[in-house]
């Protein structure tokens, strides 16, 4: 065990490089035009309709869905530590799925996918551990979720369209393919590499490469067990939109629920927006038109869908930051502000420099 588990003045491994750059004109640029593009859709929504369609609605199911949705951080922690069962890290369980749903927050307010790189930030302050290592899992377990949306994708939309698929459909599949296709060359790569590292690469980047490389192979032994879990993920993600949709009195099918459920998924992986904001929306509306459901109820099922995915994550994530000293959860500049002069850290320094 490379620290004390819970020791604030512990020794981390690795370098003490800074925290990926989080705040800066990249993100306000993005969050400004997230912002005009959600404004500029909200326009178009008939309003008082999508009120009367929720006010309809049975808000038990919805309830039910909202549970099966949240519920899945908690499992992709349990996912993210058996990738990771091989290393030697502290922190105790609960704590995976609470930084995977805080980083998915951070997610829902940065461009980019920035929040994994902040992941591996958090992992080295919380888990004590080295971030490449922590990068590689999460490069690992977004390949396999990538590869699985998109086939699942792929088989409803060919099994509900017979290859008549609509412009959007179509390129949201053919983005979905080229990021999993890109997360399954990076971790070839090293994988590559790790077997023959050229002797011109510096030690200080073999040693990242190798760590990388750890990182993003878990134990044979474990490959049962994250497949299982990552069954469960996406069971429970397919029930959140099955719930949604009969809700509102929507009878569909299992290649429809799997149809809505997968390629709005995919828009969301597009680095334009944090989250995919805008397009997500887009693509799930027309998705819900493409299944057959009528406009009022496709935007009212559309409006609830990100307010409780999205909207509601954003507001849980800043309660969770407010509490995180409670919960026990640390972040890069609190930890340095400690290690440095022993004090406390400046309120919500990290939203101001990272």
């Amino acid at each position: 065990m490379p620290a004390a588990c819970g020791d604030e003045n512990a020794k981390l491994p690795g370098s003490t490089g800074r925290p990926p750059r989080l705040w800066g004109w990249h993100t306000l640029i993005s969050g400004v035009g997230t912002l005009i593009f959600i404004g500029v859709l909200a326009a178009y929504v008939d309003w008082p309709a999508v009120w009367r369609e929720f006010v309809a609605s049975h808000k038990g199911y919805i309830l039910i869905g909202m549970a099966c949705h949240y519920l899945t951080y908690p499992v992709r922690g349990l996912r993210w530590r058996r990738v990771m069962s091989h290393l030697p890290i502290c922190g105790k369980p609960f704590m995976f799925g609470l930084i995977v749903f805080f980083y998915n927050f951070v997610d829902n307010i940065v461009p980019g996918k920035l929040g994994d790189l902040y992941a591996a930030h958090m992992a080295r302050i919380n888990f004590v551990m080295r971030r490449s290592a922590a990068i590689g899992s999460i490069v690992f377990l977004r390949m396999i979720d990538a590869w699985i949306v998109l086939a699942l994708a792929i088989v409803a939309s060919f099994a509900m369209l017979s290859g008549r698929l609509p412009f959007s459909v179509r390129w949201t599949l053919i983005g979905g393919g080229i990021i999993a296709f890109a997360a399954t060359a990076i971790l070839l790569t090293f994988l590559i590499l790790n077997r023959s590292l050229p002797r011109w690469i510096p030690e200080k980047v073999q040693a990242m490469i190798q760590s990388f490389g750890s990182g993003m192979w878990p134990r044979a032994s474990e490959i049962p067990a994250i497949a299982g879990l990552t069954a469960v993920i996406w069971l429970l993600e397919t029930l959140w939109i099955f719930f949604l949709v009969i809700a509102f009195d929507q009878e569909v099918g299992l290649s429809e629920i799997v149809f809505l459920t997968m390629v709005p998924l995919l828009a969301s992986a597009f680095p334009f927006t944090p989250s995919g904001a805008g397009f997500v929306e887009v693509t799930l509306y027309n998705c819900l038109l493409i299944v057959g459901v009528s406009s009022p109820v496709a935007g009212s099922i559309t409006v609830l869908n990100r307010f409780i995915d999205y909207w509601l994550h954003i507001a849980l994530g800043i309660v969770v930051w407010l509490l995180r000293r409670r919960l026990g959860m640390r972040t890069w500049h609190e930890e340095a502000a400690v290690r440095k002069a022993g004090g406390r850290p400046k309120f919500f320094s990290v939203f101001k420099k990272d």
